[in-house]
């Protein structure tokens, strides 16, 4: 019976069959059978004993080689399996393969060890990994680990927050508002947090990196993710794309990964886009012409690449697709590098254009205005931003809430009033316009004009400036200059139902916003909250307009044009939202 562990010790042989790695065969070999765990006994061919996601027929491992550096480098990517499959099981497992490798071949583990219980699967856990752990190997110097953890190990609406938390304790807490800012600019669902790794090294360039799935993205798009990092040159990006993948996208079949890497400090280092090569190609001799291509445009020889491709093939390479599963490109110190990823296909090799007959859909978004307000409501809650959980996380100050305060007031206080007024004068429904203006009313004070909240916001304000964060005021206040041009546009220039859409999500993030702010406040000893009468009047008055936010949802008109017209204002303005926090974030911890 061939093994996973005789399948895959065969392929190491195949590719680490040149001089230069002849005699670092039998430590691969040892290391690869260890890190596979009870998965090396298992049989290569019939039914996965579980769904690794490691590659599509579920193998617990991939190989991979890169090219373009000073000397070749042979890649495994393991998935270390028990008994038990379980998530939990599968950590402790990888847990202990990660002893081992510290014990035999000098791993270093104290970063991993200070984010691990972020990560440590809990009973009911859903993620897709546990833990990974990838050997980089090379003829002159000693194989390097390197550990990879999932991002939606909480749910996927916790990964923004859980790659903070897990960036600050390793001292990278200011990268995080430039990650989300440069990599994610169309939001959390289609530029999708995945993975998290870590160079399992000592050395003061020991890595870190975070890996995002980029949803239906063009190739300009990605041009604007990884930018001129690492030295990427303009339009680097769009010829990789466009050679690879055969055109400049949408890419709708399988989205494309890209990871920035932090090598010393909160500043990036590089960033590498992978692109999935199989799902765009009819068979794996295809991929290889393209990968040709490219190599030829880079002035790079083919003959290394083809000597490697042949070797592991178990299959002619246009009888399937699937094998050459990825390629990467970055620049290193200013070289081209490309790696490209070999899937083992222990379990089944997939026949031509299968891959590229299927489209990975996007992250579900709901679809109708009422759940939408649900989703904002109760999922991806503003309250849970990283900027109020590592508020939480220090000691209780005033003079975070005076920038998170005057921020607002700028970009909201100053302004809603006038907005909010234009979209009541806009709204044809009748039932819709009464809510608005309602809340209009309540802006303005009820009748009462010293208790409008423009002026209880004012004298708020007043009490705090003692407290106020020093520095440059034009800087400071940034974000919500920011903020007031990107809600100007929403409430004037968009089409009225997407105005109120955005509405929806003002008033139901509005209360979560006040609540954690009222928090923040009664955890300090500073000042006396009853002098803070706009937020005691506004944490009663949001609670009222969020609940009117569903009633307001349901007012929308039945057809499918008014509910996404809706959906889409309220995911424009939470995106707006999100943002604005992030960029204060960025006044206060950056």
């Amino acid at each position: 019976m061939l093994t996973l562990a005789d399948l895959g010790t065969r392929q190491l042989e195949a590719l680490a069959s040149s001089d230069e790695f002849a005699a670092e065969l039998p430590r691969m070999a040892a290391i690869f059978t260890e890190l596979l765990g009870m998965a090396a006994r298992h049989p290569a061919g019939g039914t996965p004993t579980f769904h690794s996601d490691v590659v599509d027929d579920h193998t617990p491992y991939e190989m991979s080689v890169t090219i373009g550096g000073v000397v070749p480098e042979v890649r495994l990517l393991v998935e270390t399996t028990d008994q038990d499959t379980s998530l939990v099981a599968r950590w402790k497992a990888a847990c202990a393969a990660g002893d081992w490798l510290r014990t035999n071949h000098g791993a270093d583990l104290a970063r991993l060890d200070t984010i691990a219980d972020l990560f440590e699967p809990r009973p009911g856990d859903c993620g897709a990994l546990a833990l990974w752990h990838a050997i980089a190997f090379r003829p002159t110097s000693a194989p390097e680990a390197k550990a990879y953890l999932d991002l939606r190990a909480r749910g996927a609406e916790h990964g923004i927050a859980l790659l903070e938390e897990t960036l600050a304790r390793l001292g990278l807490g200011a990268a995080y508002p430039r990650l989300m800012r440069e990599a994610a600019r169309r939001g959390p669902q289609l530029d999708e947090l995945v993975y998290f790794s870590l160079d399992l090294t000592s050395h003061d360039r020991a890595r870190a990196k975070v890996y995002f799935r980029h949803h239906h993205a063009t190739a300009q798009d990605l041009e604007r993710v990884i930018g001129t990092l690492g030295g990427i040159e303009p339009g680097e990006i769009t010829a990789f794309c466009t050679t690879m993948l055969g055109d400049e996208g949408p890419y709708t079949t399988r989205p494309l990964v890209s990871c920035w890497v932090f090598a010393s400090g909160a500043e990036p280092s590089g960033a590498t886009l992978y692109a999935p090569i199989a799902y765009y190609v009819q068979h794996d001799e295809e991929a290889q012409a393209r990968v040709h291509r490219w190599l030829g445009c880079q002035g790079m020889a083919t003959t290394e690449y083809d000597r490697y491709l042949t070797a592991f093939a178990r299959r002619p390479l246009a009888a399937g697709v699937g094998m050459h599963s990825y390629v990467s490109f970055k620049r290193d110190r200013g070289a081209p590098k490309m790696t490209f990823y070999l899937a083992p296909e222990a379990y089944r090799s997939f026949p031509p254009g299968y891959l590229a007959a299927r489209e990975m859909p996007r992250p579900s978004r709901p679809q109708t205005p009422e759940a939408m307000v649900e989703y904002y409501a109760t999922v991806e809650r503003i309250a849970e931003h990283p900027l109020f959980r590592r508020l939480e996380r220090e000691a209780p100050t005033l003079a975070p809430l005076w920038v998170i305060l005057a921020n607002t007031f700028i970009g909201i206080g100053t302004s809603f009033a006038r907005w909010l007024a234009s979209l009541v004068a806009r709204v044809e429904d009748d039932g819709m316009r009464t809510i608005l203006a309602k809340q209009l009313n309540d802006e303005l004070g009820d009748g009462h004009p010293d208790k409008a909240h423009r002026l209880l916001f004012q004298k708020m304000l007043a009490d705090l400036e003692p407290y106020a964060l020093e520095g440059d005021r034009e800087a400071l206040l940034a974000p919500g200059r920011r903020l007031a041009g990107r809600l100007a546009q929403h409430y004037l220039a968009r089409p009225e139902l997407e105005a109120v859409g955005g509405t929806l999500v003002m008033e139901i993030w509005g209360k979560q916003v006040d609540q954690r702010i009222g928090l923040l406040v009664r955890r300090q000893t500073e000042l006396d909250t009853e002098s803070l009468s706009w937020l005691v009047l506004h944490e009663t008055l949001e609670v009222a307009h969020a609940d009117e936010s569903v009633v307001l949802a349901r007012l929308t008109p039945q057809d499918p044009e008014s509910h996404a017209a809706v959906c889409r204002g309220a995911e424009a303005l939470a995106l707006a939202g999100f943002q604005f926090f992030d960029d204060i974030y960025e006044v206060l911890f950056g």
